[in-house]
């Protein structure tokens, strides 16, 4: 085997063992955020991302969901287009 390779195939171990690491340590995160932010009704959301939906658009209400509520980018895109229907 030459040498190229098998220092390839080592540093794409190297990476996958980086990359499953920095998995498990992101859905700790997001358990910790979970628990640490205020549980809100889903009503109480819906009627706040409604209003914010009617006053702003759909772009920042998205923005001020993942900022202000803690919601990642692909649950508050799914609330807007519901909300929307």
């Amino acid at each position: 085997m030459d040498l190229g390779l098998i220092a390839s195939l080592i540093l794409n171990v190297a990476f996958l063992i980086v990359i499953f690491g920095q998995y498990k340590e992101i859905n700790v995160l997001r358990e910790e955020n979970q628990k640490s932010l205020p549980n809100e009704n889903n009503d109480e959301l819906i009627a706040v991302a409604s209003e914010k939906l009617k006053s702003l658009g759909d772009i920042k209400t998205i923005k001020y969901l993942r900022e202000e509520k803690g919601m990642s980018m692909l649950d508050a895109k799914q609330l807007v287009d519901t909300i929307k229907e």
